[in-house]
């Protein structure tokens, strides 16, 4: 439900609305320069020359390339390796001090740790069951 006021708002804004559709703002001169400037400086930009497309033969990075961005980049493909020698390192060496911490904590009662153990117990089925 309208009420009578609510005619006279519209009836009033419908005035005001028709009014500006008849007399729409003219933009002044001085704001019409600067975007023709404007325009013409993203025009004389557009034009310079840009880097040249390379060959799609000559993108194509090659096997390690793409392994090593796979992997991370430069760095992470360094920590990886050092990782590897640690791990070498420990496995294959026994440094002393990994003798010493076996045996510290029970592991080892003797001179040398087995690292890699064999894993024959694995492959045993046990069929009594």
């Amino acid at each position: 439900m309208t009420m009578p006021s609510d005619k006279r708002a519209e009836a009033e804004l419908d005035l005001l609305l028709d009014a500006a559709r008849r007399a729409p703002p003219a933009p002044d001169d001085a704001f019409l320069a600067r975007v023709l400037a404007d325009a013409l400086q993203v025009q004389a930009d557009a034009r310079a020359p840009g880097p040249q497309p390379v060959p799609r033969r000559a993108r194509r990075a090659g096997f390690w390339a793409r392994l090593v961005a796979t992997l991370g980049g430069a760095f992470a493909l360094a920590g990886f390796g050092s990782a590897a020698m640690a791990g070498l390192v420990i496995g294959y060496v026994q440094p002393e001090q990994m003798i010493d911490l076996a045996g510290a904590i029970g592991l080892v009662s003797g001179e040398s740790l087995d690292l890699l153990p064999g894993f024959d117990a694995l492959l045993t089925e046990d069929l009594s069951q």
